[in-house]
């Protein structure tokens, strides 16, 4: 199990007097408190200017002193043109996570090579960061009748999740790629989120929230008690065929043929997320920019499939209260 140690940006000071137990997270100051950014669907392989977005976001994460980052994956292929793309995420200074998105295995690629690539301790994991546990999930099991790209989350990790749930001894927050939502998501979301529905009955607190990316949408749902937080694309909307058209210069368009399907957005979209414990609250930032040119309605997308409140160059700020959590043994 992969573990968060403690950073240069805090959880130091640590005491006993909290009243429930945390282990290495209780501090003086009422330490339950974590700040971390993430971002998603930057489609290195797709985008010409996918390294200026990562490293746009790497200084805005730095200059925020967050404790971690990561992202929602479809970050990039494990092709060795795409070493400086990965070194400039890992000039980040504090802890870096990755999650699989379906696009990482393009080319032929295997899962088990992206995970090389990126560092990753597994294809699915966990890590501590102060007053919470993460979860990260691999919805690219094989499984389900979709065609296509797998979306699913097979029997064995579904065994693993429920273990990682019941034995965790603080909030956790869980980061998959394809959402959990009736919206076209994992195939047997259902069953995945049935888990974390338990749990949450279980002890009221446990699941802080879900965060996923893959739709490149901006909204967020509420269901059986559970936050489940769509995290937009840090650089486009994907376009029909109808829609697509050559917007930059013939040599960008010859080396990056998929750029004529994007609505791309001008500048890079992320997330600035704090879950504080002592306030019951989940806050997250967004960021907001425009479109890059003409947006997906003016190129003919329509708005049946291309929802206005949904498929717009932004992540949305929002405030969530959280239940409080209670340890096994309240003091």
């Amino acid at each position: 199990m992969h573990r968060y140690g403690m950073t240069r940006r805090g959880f130091c000071g640590i005491v006993a007097a909290l009243p429930w137990t945390l282990g290495a997270a209780r501090s003086e100051k009422s330490g339950l408190r974590v700040r971390f950014g993430l971002v998603s669907d930057v489609h290195q392989d797709v985008m010409h200017d996918g390294l200026d977005r990562i490293e746009k976001f790497v200084e805005a994460m730095d200059k925020a002193g967050v404790d971690f980052i990561l992202q929602l994956g479809d970050f990039c292929w494990p092709h060795p043109r795409n070493a400086e793309f990965l070194a400039a995420w890992n000039k980040f200074e504090g802890h870096r996570y990755h999650v699989l998105g379906n696009h990482d295995m393009d080319g032929g690629y295997r899962r088990e090579q992206t995970v090389a690539f990126y560092g990753m301790p597994s294809r699915y994991y966990t890590f501590d960061a102060g007053p919470i546990r993460g979860i990260v999930l691999d919805t690219n099991d094989p499984g389900g009748t979709a065609r296509g790209y797998a979306k699913f989350i097979a029997a064995d990790q579904q065994a693993w999740l429920a273990e990682q749930l019941e034995g965790a001894d603080r909030p956790v927050c869980v980061f998959l790629h394809h959402p959990l939502d009736d919206a076209g998501g994992i195939e047997n979301r259902s069953a995945v989120r049935g888990l974390l529905e338990r749990a949450e009955a279980d002890r009221p607190g446990k699941v802080v929230a879900v965060f996923s990316g893959h739709f490149h949408q901006d909204y967020a749902l509420e269901v059986h008690g559970i936050r489940y937080v769509q995290i937009n694309s840090a650089s486009y909307v994907w376009l029909p065929a109808a829609a697509a058209r050559e917007s930059h210069s013939p040599e960008i368009h010859r080396s990056h043929p998929y750029l004529r399907n994007v609505a791309a957005y001008r500048d890079p979209l992320w997330a600035l997320v704090t879950v504080d414990l002592d306030r019951g609250e989940l806050l997250i930032e967004g960021t907001r920019s425009e479109w890059q040119g003409a947006d997906p309605w003016q190129r003919g997308a329509p708005e049946t499939e291309y929802p206005r409140d949904k498929n717009r160059p932004s992540i949305s700020g929002r405030r969530f209260e959280l239940p409080h959590y209670s340890s096994a043994v309240e003091k």
